[in-house]
Formats: structure tokens, C-alpha cells, sequence
């Protein structure tokens, strides 16, 4: 294999986190401030729009939709299709400033489990929510459990770095509701006790694996994937419950919100840990599987998420 072959190889196994984001900062937030101005209904075509770009000329975009649906229709995807899987994430990301500033004329909410998580807040004590890159975790939080439960957000942010600048600057308070999981893992580990001693709720997702996280390959779909370790290792230091949440989108406004209980506590022995941490993730990877199958084009990774370590 020559040099730029194995170039090449590299490059088509980057994972998520190496991705730099696509798209142009000036137009991403031309495209919100838009929308705000105009609301949800007269952005359907720039959506629509923005997303036939991508389809056309993101080839990396493109193959991972493929891959995904192909594995998840059972078939390979027609182009109509990988272009609805793209408009449904531009449609997603955009409800995002809506979501933000409030501005929710067009939308509605169906809620599955909602119960359990207002149950565990007015008990005091906190919670980690664990979900996936499969529709919209913002819509979970607005909709599923509103403002007056504080939900604090932990995940790998670097990636994503212009688009998180863009809403904090629509929504100024949501800097303070996330922690990065950078380079201190005892101070991150510091803060997060004390939200959820506080009763706060703490998020994270658990299909995406940073840099320098752990990770464990289990069956997802039929074929072995990575899934990160982290998410159950803090929620076994922090001794407290687990949900799985997940807010799923259906044309032409419509969010599904689902929250079930995942483990009362998770305890990692020190005898068998290396399998019981493999039960957990697989468990979980199942669930993932479970709500990504019903609802294909939510499935957010668009990346190569099979090869990905």
C-alpha cells in the first residue's frame, strides 16, 4: 500500500471526535438568526435546501448514511432516502434554536415514561440520564421534563465547538448547564458529585467514544461496535440511578420523548468487573438498538461507526 493509500485509510477510519465540523460558521449563524426571526414554518425549505447540499457534495456524510440505512432497512437506501435521514438532522438541529429561545409554535410532545424521571427529582436525590446521538436530546429536556428540573449536560464538546458557541449566544444559560470532559477527570468527577448532590440530573451520551476514553466492543445491529465504559464507571463512583432517555422526531413537528429505568444502581465488583462492565454496555447497546431501529432516520452518527475505536 503506498503512502497515500494508507493516508487515505486513515482518514476514512477517523472517528467522530477527529471530524472538525462541517459547514461554514458565518452561514450557520446567518441560518439561526433566521430562524428566529421567522420561525420554524418558513425555514422548511432553506432545511431542505441545506440538507439536498449535503447529500450532493459531503461524500463522507453520504456513505455513513448509506452504511447505517442499509444496515437498518435491510437493504441498500434509495437516494430519497439518504437525503430524508440528512433533512431529518437539519431539521433536528434547527428545532434546537427553537427549543432554546422558547419559540415552539409547530411542535408537539408525546411522552413515554416521563413519570419515572419527575418521581426521581422530587425525591432529591440525582440521577444520571444516559442517552444516544438519535434524535434530539434538547427535546428531552424541554419537553419531557421542563425548565424547573435542572439537568446537567457531561460529554466530549470539542468537536463541536462553533455550534455550541452559536446557541449559548441564543440561550446564555446553557454554558453553565455543561461540563466538558476534558483533560481533569477528578475535577470533572468533583463538580458532577455536587450537582447531583444537589438533586440535580446529569446527561450523558453513551454511543460516541472521545479520545481518551475507554471502550468496549459489544453486538449492535448485528455487526460489533465501541461503545464508552465512562458513563457506567461514573454512574458506579456516584452510586446513584440510571435512565436511558431518548426524543424521537416525526415529520412534521413531532417529538417522542422516552425515559425508562435502566439500573436503581450500578455496582462493579472487583471480581468479574471486565464482564459485568460488558453486560452493562451491551445492555445498553441493545436499548440503543432497540429505539434506533424504529426510527432509522434518527440515528445521528454520521461517521463509521462500526470501524470507529
Amino acid at each position: 500500500m503506498s503512502a497515500v493509500q494508507e493516508a487515505n485509510a486513515e482518514a476514512e477510519q477517523a472517528t467522530w471526535f477527529t471530524q472538525r465540523e462541517r459547514g461554514v460558521l458565518w452561514l450557520m449563524a446567518f441560518s439561526f438568526r433566521l430562524a428566529t426571526v421567522l420561525g420554524r414554518g418558513p425555514m422548511k425549505a432553506p432545511v431542505a435546501a441545506v440538507a439536498l447540499w449535503y447529500c450532493l457534495f459531503d461524500g463522507a456524510a453520504r456513505r455513513a448514511s448509506r452504511e447505517w440505512l442499509t444496515v437498518a432497512l435491510g437493504r441498500p437506501p434509495r437516494f430519497s432516502e439518504i437525503y430524508r435521514h440528512l433533512r431529518t438532522f437539519a431539521q433536528v438541529t434547527l428545532d434546537r434554536v427553537f427549543l432554546l429561545t422558547g419559540k415552539t409554535a409547530g411542535l408537539t410532545f408525546s411522552r413515554t415514561g416521563a413519570e419515572h424521571l419527575r418521581r426521581q427529582f422530587e425525591s432529591g436525590r440525582g440521577a444520571v440520564l444516559l442517552g444516544a446521538h438519535l434524535g434530539s436530546y434538547e427535546a428531552m429536556r424541554y419537553g419531557g421534563l421542563g425548565d424547573q428540573i435542572s439537568i446537567q449536560i457531561v460529554g466530549h464538546f470539542a468537536n463541536a465547538r462553533q455550534i455550541n458557541g452559536l446557541l449559548e449566544r441564543l440561550d446564555p444559560g446553557q454554558a453553565a448547564r455543561v461540563t466538558h470532559l476534558g483533560d481533569d477527570p477528578v475535577g470533572v468527577m468533583a463538580k458532577v458529585r455536587a450537582r447531583l448532590e444537589d438533586g440535580e440530573l446529569i446527561a450523558s451520551l453513551g454511543d460516541r467514544v472521545g479520545l481518551t476514553d475507554r471502550s468496549l466492543r459489544v453486538s449492535f445491529c448485528g455487526r460489533e461496535a465501541a461503545f464508552a465504559t465512562g458513563p457506567f464507571l461514573m454512574a458506579h463512583l456516584l452510586r446513584c440511578p440510571v435512565y436511558l432517555v431518548f426524543g424521537i422526531y416525526r415529520d412534521p413537528g413531532r417529538y417522542e420523548l422516552h425515559a425508562e429505568p435502566f439500573a436503581e444502581r450500578i455496582d462493579l465488583p472487583r471480581k468479574g468487573r471486565e464482564q459485568a462492565m460488558h453486560d452493562l454496555v451491551q445492555r445498553f447497546a441493545a436499548r440503543v438498538e432497540h429505539h434506533a431501529l424504529g426510527a432509522p432516520f434518527n440515528w445521528f452518527n454520521f461517521y463509521d461507526f462500526w470501524r470507529a475505536s
